[in-house]
């Protein structure tokens, strides 16, 4: 995908020899817009969000290292290239506290452009691998969490952790299972015909469709057992709470996560006021 750049520039011979000699497409830039000076071209900028600003720094209304510095508040991630035909200490100075990332003297050359490009293409490249590795890892990480966390929920459904181990792994994976009553439930999805094939899609679907109901509900924990079982842990304040929750889960599970092809069937064990005896509740239902 080409990196899009936007032209600054009062003098208008330099700013269309620049639009016209540069070769955007071979550097892996597009021209998405060009102004005359700063207060024209920020509205302009705030609407194409530009991944490189070339602009003179010497303009009416608005100079360059003005714009340059509402560009740097307003659109952090873009690349400024600065044109200047001083080559005073001051405004040096002043661009790189604004972070500008090149500074040429005029007169400048296609070929000069060509290569401030080129190094800047490479930097946003960077960057860009750098977000990209940055969003894979996050959803590592959040997926490894999501593992581990059904995991702990299905050993606390067999019976194959203490309530000590259970609390200290839950607080460890951000998941707060303390509660003062504990109820299980099993869905047990089922073809509508036994004898037709097994339709993996729809069992999907409905997987889909039943945590869809659940995910808003950060007192109910959902497992997928195997393929055929889903397991819902609720927990409450006290046991008639924990069972009003179902009965209202149980209403809208039956209405929005079925499909044609596809029954629920659905059962639950008695409320539980220990932790460790969800592995109980679970086995009543």
């Amino acid at each position: 995908m080409a990196y899009k750049v936007f032209i600054v520039e009062d003098e208008i011979v330099t700013r269309e020899g620049i639009r016209d000699r540069v070769d955007w497409r071979d550097n892996g830039f597009d021209l998405c817009g060009e102004a005359p000076d700063g207060e024209i071209a920020l509205p302009m900028l705030q609407a194409t969000h530009p991944d490189v600003l070339i602009t003179d720094i010497r303009m009416p209304f608005m100079d360059g290292l003005e714009l340059s510095r509402i560009v740097r508040e307003r659109l952090p991630d873009t690349k400024i290239i600065i044109l200047s035909g001083h080559d005073e200490f001051e405004y040096a100075q002043a661009a790189i506290k604004l972070g500008v990332t090149e500074y040429l003297l005029k007169p400048v050359t296609v070929q000069d452009i060509h290569r401030s490009l080129r190094q800047v293409a490479a930097e946003l490249d960077r960057e860009r691998q750098s977000r990209e590795d940055l969003t894979r890892l996050r959803s590592q990480a959040l997926q490894t969490q999501a593992n581990l966390r059904e995991r702990l929920l299905l050993d606390l459904v067999v019976g194959a952790v203490t309530s000590a181990q259970a609390i200290e792994k839950a607080e460890q994976l951000d998941l707060d299972l303390v509660a003062r009553a504990y109820l299980v439930a099993v869905i047990k999805i089922e073809a509508i015909d036994p004898a037709a094939q097994f339709d993996y899609q729809a069992y999907s679907r409905t997987c889909s469709n039943v945590a869809r109901v659940v995910e808003s509900n950060s007192d109910v924990f959902l497992i997928q057992k195997d393929l055929e079982e889903l397991v819902l842990i609720l927990k409450g304040e006290d046991g008639d709470a924990v069972v009003r929750r179902y009965a209202e889960l149980r209403a809208q599970i039956d209405q929005q996560a079925g499909l044609p092809c596809c029954k629920l069937v659905i059962r639950s064990g008695t409320p539980k006021r220990r932790i460790t005896d969800i592995c109980a509740s679970f086995v009543e239902a």
